[in-house]
């Protein structure tokens, strides 16, 4: 059963700005059991945040080392899919 979250994520920094989080991907992790939420801000979109998140949505941090390592290695592949998508595009527009 796949898990909803919303899409939308503000944040209100120490300084009093509020930063508006979208929802780029959800994964599940067997390795930990738990579901995480990766968020970029929309006007930084190198500025990423994770949280797991649980069967009622609520967000909570990442823990241990061990769960950063493998969010990592989801960034990364996420990142070299989403090229390889853009490169398609790009191919198929040569094309056409």
């Amino acid at each position: 059963m796949e898990k909803k979250i919303n899409n939308v994520l503000f944040i209100t920094t120490n300084e009093g700005e509020q930063l508006t989080f979208k929802v780029l991907f959800t994964y599940h992790s067997e390795n930990f059991g738990k579901d995480y939420a990766v968020f970029y801000n929309e006007s930084d979109e190198n500025h990423l945040i994770v949280y797991s998140f649980d069967e009622n949505t609520k967000l909570s941090e990442v823990e241990t080392d061990e769960e950063f390592a493998e969010l990592e290695v989801v960034l990364h592949a996420y990142d070299e899919a989403e090229a390889a998508k853009a490169m398609e595009k790009e191919e198929a527009g040569k094309v056409n």
